[in-house]
């Protein structure tokens, strides 16, 4: 199965879109609504986007802003996180799971309770910064529209 998935992946691009055109990644600067592989991130004046990865059910991409960094792994077709719940959801409703070391990581996930995830990871553990900018991100999962969007990542077959 694996191997099929990356012969897959040459035939896969990502355009980014900003507004109606397309833009190069360092032009994902808030504010703006950004929407991409299941996160929803409202960006506050200064934060920034860089995507990484893209596949046709996710993709990863960082997260910069007055909190630091981020790397976010978002899927649009996943499973439960694995580990322990926080017992309050985010500001967005989503369920948080408690940050964990994973791989030499810290790594903390949020899921919409259906298909939408969200993985956070840090070298360093979670600041309380980090955690406040985690509880504003909501989820979209594959299928829906996110709606009212002006910075995305979009899938196209070439």
């Amino acid at each position: 199965m694996r191997r099929v998935r990356l012969a897959a992946l040459p035939f896969l691009s990502i355009a980014l879109c900003y507004g109606v055109g397309a833009a190069s990644a360092s032009e994902l600067v808030g504010p703006g609504r950004f929407c991409g592989y299941s996160p929803i991130i409202d960006l506050e004046k200064g934060e920034r986007i860089t995507p990484l990865e893209g596949g046709i059910h996710g993709g990863s991409f960082r997260w910069e802003g007055s909190f630091g960094t981020l790397e976010v792994r978002g899927i649009g077709w996943a499973a439960r996180p694995k580990g322990p719940r926080l017992r309050h959801p985010s500001r967005t409703g989503a369920t948080v799971f408690r940050p964990r070391l994973v791989d030499g990581l810290y790594q903390a996930a949020i899921w919409n309770g259906r298909q939408g995830a969200a993985y956070f990871s840090s070298p360093t553990p979670f600041t309380a910064a980090q955690m406040a900018a985690i509880d504003r991100v909501a989820l979209f999962q594959e299928g829906e529209d996110p709606g009212k969007c002006n910075l995305r990542t979009v899938f196209s077959w070439e």
